[in-house]
């Protein structure tokens, strides 16, 4: 495998199918965010190597066919590895796309080498952009995030809510 992002994704295939078979399913917190994350990083790989569609999931049977003898489990929920991986991706397809294309207009308007903290929040409130992803393509792109302004953004969003919830 010549590229890294082929490296990433054949990783991110075995560790999500495993994550899935052991009944982990993507979500917001705990083990269900760590998967989610490894399969948004896989997806935003393939993204970079052109594929725009759902891909991801179909690398399982793959997986399972090269895998399967040693961990039969694998073989049988592969169906389920299937459906599971394609439901989160068809979910991140149109955040990551619309995310993008607003971080690359974001960046196209850069004065320095670091975009703001309060662009990075508003990818991540109003449009669920991962942070982790806008450091990513920051750091591939040779620039840094404010992680001090998101942070204060952040916080401001969580003083909002906390004073919007004593109504």
């Amino acid at each position: 495998l010549a590229s890294p992002s082929l490296r990433v994704i054949a990783d991110h295939i075995r560790a999500c199918s495993f994550l899935v078979v052991d009944g982990v399913i993507p979500g917001n917190d705990g083990r269900g965010y760590v998967l989610r994350r490894i399969i948004r990083r896989a997806i935003r790989h393939g993204y970079k190597l052109g594929q725009e569609k759902p891909f991801f999931h179909t690398l399982v049977p793959a997986l399972a066919a090269e895998m399967g003898g040693a961990f039969p489990e694998l073989a049988r929920g592969a169906d389920h590895v299937v459906r599971v991986l394609k439901q989160e991706e068809e979910r991140f397809a149109e955040t990551l796309a619309l995310g993008m294309a607003l971080l690359d207009g974001a960046i196209g308007k850069l004065s320095g080498k670091q975009i703001p903290g309060e662009t990075v929040f508003r990818l991540y409130d109003t449009f669920g952009f991962p942070v982790d992803l806008t450091n990513d393509i920051a750091r591939e792109r040779g620039l840094t995030i404010d992680e001090a302004g998101f942070e204060v953004a952040m916080e401001e969003q969580r003083a909002r809510a906390r004073a919007a919830s004593k109504f």
